[in-house]
Protein backbone atom coordinates (compact mmCIF):
# COMPACT_ATOMS: atom_id res chain seq x y z
CA UNK A 1 0.00 0.00 0.00
CA UNK A 2 1.33 3.41 -0.92
CA UNK A 3 1.63 5.53 2.21
CA UNK A 4 2.26 9.24 2.18
CA UNK A 5 3.79 10.47 5.41
CA UNK A 6 4.21 14.18 5.91
CA UNK A 7 4.11 16.55 8.85
CA UNK A 8 1.52 19.27 9.03
CA UNK A 9 3.45 22.51 8.63
CA UNK A 10 1.57 25.62 9.80
CA UNK A 11 0.64 28.10 7.11
CA UNK A 12 1.44 31.79 7.32
CA UNK A 13 -2.26 32.63 7.48
CA UNK A 14 -5.10 30.48 8.84
CA UNK A 15 -7.92 28.98 6.83
CA UNK A 16 -11.43 29.94 7.82
CA UNK A 17 -13.12 27.34 5.58
CA UNK A 18 -12.89 24.77 8.40
CA UNK A 19 -14.99 25.27 11.53
CA UNK A 20 -14.72 23.25 14.72
CA UNK A 21 -17.58 23.22 17.21
CA UNK A 22 -16.64 21.95 20.68
CA UNK A 23 -19.19 21.08 23.34
CA UNK A 24 -18.95 23.60 26.14
CA UNK A 25 -16.27 25.71 24.45
CA UNK A 26 -17.91 27.26 21.40
CA UNK A 27 -17.03 27.44 17.72
CA UNK A 28 -13.58 28.11 16.19
CA UNK A 29 -12.74 28.80 12.56
CA UNK A 30 -9.12 29.97 12.42
CA UNK A 31 -6.59 27.15 12.03
CA UNK A 32 -3.07 27.23 10.65
CA UNK A 33 -3.05 23.49 9.92
CA UNK A 34 -5.92 21.08 9.27
CA UNK A 35 -6.12 17.38 8.43
CA UNK A 36 -9.42 15.47 8.19
CA UNK A 37 -9.12 11.82 7.17
CA UNK A 38 -11.72 9.34 5.97
CA UNK A 39 -10.47 5.86 5.04
CA UNK A 40 -12.54 2.77 4.20
CA UNK A 41 -9.81 0.56 5.65
CA UNK A 42 -9.53 2.42 8.96
CA UNK A 43 -13.32 2.42 9.47
CA UNK A 44 -13.53 5.59 11.58
CA UNK A 45 -12.50 9.07 10.46
CA UNK A 46 -9.97 11.23 12.27
CA UNK A 47 -8.97 14.88 12.50
CA UNK A 48 -6.06 17.07 13.57
CA UNK A 49 -6.18 20.87 13.78
CA UNK A 50 -3.49 23.29 14.89
CA UNK A 51 -4.37 26.74 16.24
CA UNK A 52 -2.24 29.60 17.47
CA UNK A 53 -2.32 30.06 21.25
CA UNK A 54 -3.82 33.48 21.78
CA UNK A 55 -3.34 33.41 25.54
CA UNK A 56 0.45 33.48 25.29
CA UNK A 57 1.02 35.01 21.88
CA UNK A 58 -1.68 37.57 21.16
CA UNK A 59 0.99 40.26 21.00
CA UNK A 60 3.24 38.22 18.70
CA UNK A 61 0.95 36.73 16.07
CA UNK A 62 -1.54 38.69 14.02
CA UNK A 63 -3.73 35.62 13.61
CA UNK A 64 -4.73 33.98 16.88
CA UNK A 65 -7.59 31.80 18.02
CA UNK A 66 -9.78 32.92 20.93
CA UNK A 67 -8.21 32.19 24.31
CA UNK A 68 -10.67 29.46 25.50
CA UNK A 69 -9.41 26.90 23.00
CA UNK A 70 -6.07 26.41 24.77
CA UNK A 71 -7.74 25.39 28.02
CA UNK A 72 -9.28 22.31 26.43
CA UNK A 73 -8.79 18.81 27.75
CA UNK A 74 -9.67 15.52 26.01
CA UNK A 75 -13.27 14.35 26.23
CA UNK A 76 -15.66 16.92 24.75
CA UNK A 77 -17.75 16.18 21.68
CA UNK A 78 -16.71 17.91 18.47
CA UNK A 79 -18.14 18.64 15.02
CA UNK A 80 -16.08 19.63 12.00
CA UNK A 81 -17.48 21.60 9.06
CA UNK A 82 -16.00 22.50 5.70
CA UNK A 83 -17.76 25.51 4.18
CA UNK A 84 -20.57 24.89 6.72
CA UNK A 85 -21.04 21.28 5.50
CA UNK A 86 -20.79 18.77 8.36
CA UNK A 87 -18.03 16.24 7.61
CA UNK A 88 -17.21 14.67 10.99
CA UNK A 89 -18.87 14.22 14.38
CA UNK A 90 -16.74 12.76 17.13
CA UNK A 91 -14.71 13.26 20.26
CA UNK A 92 -11.57 15.18 21.17
CA UNK A 93 -9.08 12.52 22.24
CA UNK A 94 -5.81 14.43 22.47
CA UNK A 95 -4.77 18.03 23.23
CA UNK A 96 -1.13 19.09 22.90
CA UNK A 97 -0.18 22.72 23.78
CA UNK A 98 3.37 23.68 22.74
CA UNK A 99 5.38 26.83 23.30
CA UNK A 100 9.01 27.59 22.49
CA UNK A 101 11.08 30.49 21.19
CA UNK A 102 9.36 30.56 17.80
CA UNK A 103 5.83 29.27 18.33
CA UNK A 104 2.94 28.99 20.72
CA UNK A 105 0.22 26.71 19.45
CA UNK A 106 -2.19 23.96 20.44
CA UNK A 107 -2.87 20.76 18.47
CA UNK A 108 -6.28 19.10 18.86
CA UNK A 109 -7.02 15.65 17.45
CA UNK A 110 -9.64 12.95 17.68
CA UNK A 111 -11.83 10.50 15.78
CA UNK A 112 -15.45 10.24 14.76
CA UNK A 113 -17.89 8.48 17.09
CA UNK A 114 -17.41 5.11 15.40
CA UNK A 115 -13.84 5.03 16.71
CA UNK A 116 -15.14 3.52 19.94
CA UNK A 117 -16.25 0.43 17.99
CA UNK A 118 -12.62 -0.09 16.95
CA UNK A 119 -11.34 -0.03 20.54
CA UNK A 120 -14.08 -1.37 22.78
CA UNK A 121 -15.66 -4.73 23.55
CA UNK A 122 -18.89 -5.55 21.75
CA UNK A 123 -20.59 -7.33 24.64
CA UNK A 124 -18.58 -7.21 27.89
CA UNK A 125 -21.57 -8.44 29.91
CA UNK A 126 -23.20 -10.66 27.30
CA UNK A 127 -25.11 -11.99 25.55
CA UNK A 128 -22.79 -14.60 24.10
CA UNK A 129 -24.75 -14.87 20.87
CA UNK A 130 -27.72 -13.66 18.84
CA UNK A 131 -30.12 -16.12 17.22
CA UNK A 132 -31.99 -15.81 13.94
CA UNK A 133 -30.71 -12.31 13.30
CA UNK A 134 -29.91 -10.47 10.06
CA UNK A 135 -26.59 -8.67 9.72
CA UNK A 136 -28.09 -5.19 10.06
CA UNK A 137 -30.05 -6.18 13.17
CA UNK A 138 -26.93 -7.63 14.80
CA UNK A 139 -25.08 -4.41 13.94
CA UNK A 140 -27.84 -2.28 15.48
CA UNK A 141 -27.75 -4.23 18.74
CA UNK A 142 -23.95 -3.94 18.94
CA UNK A 143 -23.88 -0.23 18.04
CA UNK A 144 -26.77 0.92 20.23
CA UNK A 145 -24.78 1.23 23.52
CA UNK A 146 -22.24 3.44 21.71
CA UNK A 147 -24.95 5.83 20.53
CA UNK A 148 -24.39 4.92 16.87
CA UNK A 149 -27.13 4.52 14.27
CA UNK A 150 -26.97 1.85 11.55
CA UNK A 151 -28.10 2.36 7.97
CA UNK A 152 -28.31 -0.61 5.61
CA UNK A 153 -28.31 0.18 1.88
CA UNK A 154 -28.25 -3.39 0.54
CA UNK A 155 -30.00 -6.73 0.89
CA UNK A 156 -27.89 -8.68 3.38
CA UNK A 157 -29.57 -12.00 2.63
CA UNK A 158 -30.86 -14.62 5.02
CA UNK A 159 -30.61 -14.34 8.81
CA UNK A 160 -27.79 -15.97 10.76
CA UNK A 161 -29.04 -18.99 12.71
CA UNK A 162 -26.50 -18.23 15.41
CA UNK A 163 -24.36 -15.08 15.62
CA UNK A 164 -21.69 -15.62 18.32
CA UNK A 165 -20.09 -12.79 20.30
CA UNK A 166 -16.71 -13.51 21.84
CA UNK A 167 -16.09 -12.01 25.28
CA UNK A 168 -13.09 -9.88 24.30
CA UNK A 169 -14.20 -9.17 20.71
CA UNK A 170 -14.36 -5.52 19.66
CA UNK A 171 -17.51 -4.02 18.23
CA UNK A 172 -15.87 -3.62 14.82
CA UNK A 173 -14.69 -7.24 14.72
CA UNK A 174 -18.10 -8.49 15.84
CA UNK A 175 -19.90 -6.80 12.94
CA UNK A 176 -17.18 -7.24 10.34
CA UNK A 177 -17.14 -11.04 10.62
CA UNK A 178 -20.78 -11.09 9.55
CA UNK A 179 -20.20 -8.56 6.78
CA UNK A 180 -17.52 -10.82 5.28
CA UNK A 181 -20.03 -13.63 4.85
CA UNK A 182 -22.55 -11.31 3.20
CA UNK A 183 -20.06 -9.65 0.86
CA UNK A 184 -20.86 -6.27 2.42
CA UNK A 185 -18.82 -3.16 3.10
CA UNK A 186 -19.21 -1.74 6.59
CA UNK A 187 -17.97 1.78 7.19
CA UNK A 188 -18.55 4.82 9.33
CA UNK A 189 -20.42 7.71 7.72
CA UNK A 190 -18.25 10.09 9.79
CA UNK A 191 -21.20 11.79 11.46
CA UNK A 192 -22.38 9.29 14.07
CA UNK A 193 -23.58 6.36 12.00
CA UNK A 194 -22.47 3.02 10.57
CA UNK A 195 -23.35 2.15 6.98
CA UNK A 196 -23.67 -1.33 5.48
CA UNK A 197 -23.29 -0.91 1.74
CA UNK A 198 -21.40 -1.85 -1.43
CA UNK A 199 -18.58 0.06 -3.08
CA UNK A 200 -18.96 2.71 -5.74
CA UNK A 201 -22.67 3.46 -5.48
CA UNK A 202 -22.06 7.11 -6.48
CA UNK A 203 -19.61 8.91 -8.73
CA UNK A 204 -17.03 11.51 -7.77
CA UNK A 205 -17.76 15.14 -8.65
CA UNK A 206 -15.12 15.12 -11.42
CA UNK A 207 -12.67 12.94 -13.33
CA UNK A 208 -9.03 12.82 -12.24
CA UNK A 209 -6.52 13.50 -14.98
CA UNK A 210 -2.74 13.80 -15.24
CA UNK A 211 -1.87 16.09 -16.95
CA UNK A 212 -4.89 17.93 -15.63
CA UNK A 213 -6.30 18.50 -12.17
CA UNK A 214 -3.97 15.98 -10.48
CA UNK A 215 -0.91 17.66 -8.94
CA UNK A 216 0.97 14.35 -9.01
CA UNK A 217 0.55 10.64 -8.37
CA UNK A 218 2.24 7.77 -6.60
CA UNK A 219 1.32 4.11 -7.09
CA UNK A 220 2.28 0.86 -5.43
CA UNK A 221 1.57 -2.70 -6.56
CA UNK A 222 2.32 -5.66 -4.30
CA UNK A 223 1.87 -9.43 -4.22
CA UNK A 224 2.96 -9.77 -0.59
CA UNK A 225 -0.55 -10.26 0.82
CA UNK A 226 -2.16 -11.88 -2.22
CA UNK A 227 -2.73 -15.61 -2.65
CA UNK A 228 -3.45 -17.98 -5.50
CA UNK A 229 -6.34 -19.54 -3.59
CA UNK A 230 -8.16 -18.35 -0.46
CA UNK A 231 -9.91 -21.06 1.55
CA UNK A 232 -12.45 -20.55 4.34
CA UNK A 233 -13.35 -23.45 6.65
CA UNK A 234 -16.48 -23.31 8.77
CA UNK A 235 -19.01 -25.49 10.49
CA UNK A 236 -22.77 -25.43 10.96
CA UNK A 237 -25.22 -26.88 13.46
CA UNK A 238 -27.39 -29.97 13.01
CA UNK A 239 -25.33 -31.30 10.10
CA UNK A 240 -26.17 -28.29 8.03
CA UNK A 241 -29.90 -28.96 8.53
CA UNK A 242 -29.71 -32.54 7.21
CA UNK A 243 -30.52 -34.39 10.42
CA UNK A 244 -34.01 -35.89 10.40
CA UNK A 245 -36.13 -36.18 13.54
CA UNK A 246 -35.03 -36.00 17.13
CA UNK A 247 -32.27 -38.06 18.74
CA UNK A 248 -33.34 -41.30 20.36
CA UNK A 249 -34.08 -40.97 24.08
CA UNK A 250 -31.35 -42.15 26.42
CA UNK A 251 -32.17 -45.42 28.18
CA UNK A 252 -30.13 -45.43 31.38
CA UNK A 253 -31.35 -48.93 32.33
CA UNK A 254 -30.16 -50.66 29.14
CA UNK A 255 -27.11 -52.88 29.17
CA UNK A 256 -24.34 -51.95 26.74
CA UNK A 257 -24.22 -54.06 23.57
CA UNK A 258 -21.39 -56.47 23.04
CA UNK A 259 -19.17 -56.14 19.99
CA UNK A 260 -20.90 -59.04 18.30
CA UNK A 261 -24.37 -57.52 18.79
CA UNK A 262 -23.49 -54.21 17.19
CA UNK A 263 -24.47 -53.63 13.56
CA UNK A 264 -22.38 -51.57 11.16
CA UNK A 265 -23.99 -48.53 9.67
CA UNK A 266 -24.21 -47.80 5.94
CA UNK A 267 -22.10 -44.64 6.25
CA UNK A 268 -25.03 -42.29 5.58
CA UNK A 269 -24.90 -40.79 9.07
CA UNK A 270 -21.21 -40.02 8.71
CA UNK A 271 -21.77 -38.42 5.34
CA UNK A 272 -24.71 -36.42 6.69
CA UNK A 273 -22.65 -35.08 9.60
CA UNK A 274 -19.90 -34.07 7.20
CA UNK A 275 -22.12 -31.31 5.81
CA UNK A 276 -22.09 -29.61 9.20
CA UNK A 277 -18.49 -30.18 10.22
CA UNK A 278 -16.63 -29.84 6.91
CA UNK A 279 -17.99 -26.65 5.37
CA UNK A 280 -15.53 -25.15 2.91
CA UNK A 281 -15.46 -22.22 0.50
CA UNK A 282 -12.66 -21.09 -1.80
CA UNK A 283 -11.82 -18.33 -4.26
CA UNK A 284 -8.97 -18.15 -6.77
CA UNK A 285 -7.00 -15.08 -7.76
CA UNK A 286 -6.09 -15.72 -11.41
CA UNK A 287 -3.39 -13.03 -11.34
CA UNK A 288 -1.30 -14.99 -8.78
CA UNK A 289 0.14 -17.78 -10.91
CA UNK A 290 2.43 -19.50 -8.40
CA UNK A 291 1.25 -21.76 -5.58
CA UNK A 292 0.30 -19.46 -2.66
CA UNK A 293 -2.67 -20.84 -0.67
CA UNK A 294 -4.07 -19.36 2.54
CA UNK A 295 -6.70 -20.71 4.93
CA UNK A 296 -9.07 -18.77 7.21
CA UNK A 297 -11.51 -20.02 9.83
CA UNK A 298 -14.98 -18.46 9.76
CA UNK A 299 -15.86 -16.61 12.95
CA UNK A 300 -19.58 -17.40 12.66
CA UNK A 301 -21.46 -20.55 11.73
CA UNK A 302 -21.68 -20.74 7.96
CA UNK A 303 -23.00 -22.92 5.18
CA UNK A 304 -21.14 -23.57 1.94
CA UNK A 305 -22.46 -20.41 0.27
CA UNK A 306 -21.48 -18.17 3.18
CA UNK A 307 -18.00 -19.73 3.30
CA UNK A 308 -17.59 -19.19 -0.45
CA UNK A 309 -18.75 -15.56 -0.13
CA UNK A 310 -16.25 -14.92 2.67
CA UNK A 311 -13.41 -16.48 0.65
CA UNK A 312 -14.28 -14.29 -2.35
CA UNK A 313 -14.55 -11.21 -0.10
CA UNK A 314 -11.12 -11.87 1.38
CA UNK A 315 -9.52 -12.46 -2.02
CA UNK A 316 -10.99 -9.30 -3.56
CA UNK A 317 -10.16 -7.15 -0.53
CA UNK A 318 -6.54 -8.35 -0.49
CA UNK A 319 -6.23 -7.55 -4.19
CA UNK A 320 -7.68 -4.05 -3.75
CA UNK A 321 -5.40 -3.27 -0.79
CA UNK A 322 -2.33 -4.45 -2.72
CA UNK A 323 -2.86 -1.93 -5.52
CA UNK A 324 -3.18 1.73 -4.66
CA UNK A 325 -2.85 5.04 -6.44
CA UNK A 326 -2.34 8.19 -4.38
CA UNK A 327 -2.95 11.62 -5.87
CA UNK A 328 -3.47 15.25 -4.81
CA UNK A 329 -5.77 17.95 -6.15
CA UNK A 330 -6.14 21.62 -5.28
CA UNK A 331 -8.97 22.49 -2.91
CA UNK A 332 -11.60 20.38 -1.19
CA UNK A 333 -14.26 20.47 -3.89
CA UNK A 334 -14.90 19.89 -7.59
CA UNK A 335 -17.96 21.31 -9.33
CA UNK A 336 -19.17 22.54 -5.95
CA UNK A 337 -19.07 19.11 -4.23
CA UNK A 338 -16.62 17.61 -1.76
CA UNK A 339 -14.45 14.68 -2.80
CA UNK A 340 -15.68 11.71 -0.74
CA UNK A 341 -14.71 8.11 -0.01
CA UNK A 342 -16.54 5.19 -1.66
CA UNK A 343 -17.09 7.11 -4.89
CA UNK A 344 -16.03 5.99 -8.36
CA UNK A 345 -13.79 8.36 -10.29
CA UNK A 346 -12.55 7.95 -13.84
CA UNK A 347 -8.77 8.25 -13.68
CA UNK A 348 -6.66 9.19 -16.69
CA UNK A 349 -3.03 9.11 -15.55
CA UNK A 350 -0.60 9.04 -18.46
CA UNK A 351 2.41 8.41 -16.24
CA UNK A 352 0.91 5.47 -14.32
CA UNK A 353 -0.76 4.06 -17.46
CA UNK A 354 -4.27 4.14 -15.95
CA UNK A 355 -7.42 4.82 -17.98
CA UNK A 356 -10.37 3.45 -16.00
CA UNK A 357 -12.69 3.84 -13.04
CA UNK A 358 -11.08 3.57 -9.61
CA UNK A 359 -12.63 3.67 -6.15
CA UNK A 360 -11.78 6.51 -3.76
CA UNK A 361 -10.74 4.54 -0.66
CA UNK A 362 -9.29 7.43 1.37
CA UNK A 363 -9.68 11.20 1.43
CA UNK A 364 -7.52 13.62 3.39
CA UNK A 365 -8.67 17.24 3.49
CA UNK A 366 -5.51 19.16 4.31
CA UNK A 367 -4.56 22.78 4.87
CA UNK A 368 -0.99 23.83 5.66
CA UNK A 369 1.80 25.89 4.11
CA UNK A 370 0.94 24.41 0.69
CA UNK A 371 -2.61 25.71 0.87
CA UNK A 372 -5.84 23.76 0.55
CA UNK A 373 -5.66 20.33 -1.08
CA UNK A 374 -7.33 16.93 -1.02
CA UNK A 375 -5.22 13.80 -0.98
CA UNK A 376 -6.93 10.69 -2.33
CA UNK A 377 -6.00 7.03 -2.33
CA UNK A 378 -7.73 5.02 -5.05
CA UNK A 379 -7.95 1.28 -5.57
CA UNK A 380 -9.58 -1.23 -7.88
CA UNK A 381 -13.38 -0.90 -7.64
CA UNK A 382 -14.47 -4.54 -7.50
CA UNK A 383 -13.69 -5.09 -3.80
CA UNK A 384 -16.62 -5.81 -1.46
CA UNK A 385 -19.11 -6.70 -4.22
CA UNK A 386 -20.12 -9.93 -5.91
CA UNK A 387 -20.39 -8.69 -9.47
CA UNK A 388 -18.12 -10.29 -12.07
CA UNK A 389 -14.82 -8.48 -12.53
CA UNK A 390 -15.28 -8.34 -16.33
CA UNK A 391 -13.41 -5.28 -17.64
CA UNK A 392 -13.31 -3.35 -14.39
CA UNK A 393 -9.60 -4.11 -13.99
CA UNK A 394 -8.61 -3.19 -17.55
CA UNK A 395 -8.05 0.22 -19.11
CA UNK A 396 -10.88 1.83 -21.04
CA UNK A 397 -11.01 4.60 -23.56
CA UNK A 398 -10.43 8.02 -22.05
CA UNK A 399 -13.65 9.91 -21.42
CA UNK A 400 -12.42 12.66 -23.66
CA UNK A 401 -12.15 10.13 -26.45
CA UNK A 402 -15.42 8.26 -25.98
CA UNK A 403 -17.48 10.53 -28.24
CA UNK A 404 -17.72 9.21 -31.77
CA UNK A 405 -15.68 11.25 -34.23
CA UNK A 406 -16.83 11.77 -37.81
CA UNK A 407 -15.10 9.53 -40.33
CA UNK A 408 -12.46 11.35 -42.39
CA UNK A 409 -13.47 12.27 -45.94
CA UNK A 410 -11.98 10.22 -48.71
CA UNK A 411 -8.93 11.70 -50.37
CA UNK A 412 -9.72 13.32 -53.73
CA UNK A 413 -6.95 11.95 -55.92
CA UNK A 414 -8.24 13.84 -58.98
CA UNK A 415 -7.65 17.34 -57.51
CA UNK A 416 -4.92 19.51 -58.95
CA UNK A 417 -2.37 21.27 -56.77
CA UNK A 418 -3.38 24.91 -56.05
Amino acid sequence: MAVISRELVPAAEPTRRVRLEIDGAGSFDSFVSVEIVRDLRDFSGSFTVVARDATRSIATFDWASPPPIVRLRPGPGARLYIDDELVLTGWIERVRPVIDEIRAEVTISGRDKAGDLVDCAAAPSGPGEFRQVKLEDAAKRICAPFGLSVRCEIDTGRPFDRYPLELAETGLAAIEKGARQRHALMTSDGTGGVVITRTGATRAPADLTLPGNMKGSQAEYSHEARYSVTVVHAQAERAGGRRSGRPAPLDVTAEPLSIGERTAGDGSATERERFGTAVKGSAEDPEITRYRPIVHLAKTQADAQAAADEADWRMRTARAEAEELVTWVHGFRANGKLWKVNQLAFVSDAYQGIERDLLIARTVYRYDEQGELTEMALSSPEAFDERPVDRRRTNQKSRSNTKAKPAPKALDTTAYEL
